[in-house]
């Protein structure tokens, strides 16, 4: 539906990057994106633009030329935001209903933002702030480390690396912690990064 209402916009282009874990990710993709294109477009508008998985260009550097991006279940939001760029997001993403996003909930709503563009300016300086201040909260106290869960090949895809059973005990992991006095006491599932900051780096 994007494509094609890109179709009927010749002034406008779309740039469509597909995401490198379809092929690169621990586990690929079995319904790929360009398969899926190529079956209802064969010859793609001239406006419209696909960047493969397999491509090795930065979809950073890439949508830093864009007026706009337009996620539906990506990360990439999050910094995009942070990087003052405006985000559509028509799905269920993580920087979803945070106050700095366009967020679309129906196919009448995103339509009606896709006839917005080009929005031609980035987002506000108040906007940008609130975006990183959420990328912190999401990257350093939500993401809660668990170094002597290593990776490895097969699956899982990560498995723990232990000397002893000991080192299970409470302080020798800050992450851990926080996971069982969440499980325990019921507390919140986020690691004070800010708390941790001269902390040695296992942990």
């Amino acid at each position: 539906e994007t494509i094609s209402w890109f179709s009927r916009h010749p002034e406008l282009q779309l740039v469509i990057r597909v995401h490198p874990a379809e092929i690169r990710g621990a586990l690929p993709s079995r319904q790929r994106l360009v398969e899926e294109i190529t079956k209802h477009f064969p010859q793609l508008p001239k406006n419209v633009f696909v960047i493969p998985p397999e491509s090795h260009a930065s979809t950073y550097a890439v949508m830093a030329q864009c007026d706009s991006v337009i996620i539906y279940g990506t990360k990439t939001g999050i910094e995009l935001t942070s990087m003052g760029i405006p985000v559509i997001v028509a799905g269920e993403a993580w920087i979803r209903n945070k106050g700095v996003t366009l967020d679309v909930s129906s196919v009448d709503e995103y339509l009606h933002m896709l006839g917005r563009l080009p929005l031609g300016e980035r987002m506000a300086s108040d906007k940008i702030k609130r975006a990183r201040k959420y990328a912190y909260h999401f990257f350093f106290r939500r993401m809660i480390p668990l170094p002597f869960m290593k990776p490895r090949k097969g699956w899982p895809s990560f498995a723990p690396e232990l000397d002893s059973a000991d080192q299970l005990l409470p302080d020798n992991f800050g992450g851990l912690d926080v996971i069982c006095d969440g499980i325990l006491k019921g507390s919140e599932f986020i690691y004070p990064a800010e708390a941790h900051v001269n902390a040695n780096s296992s942990e």
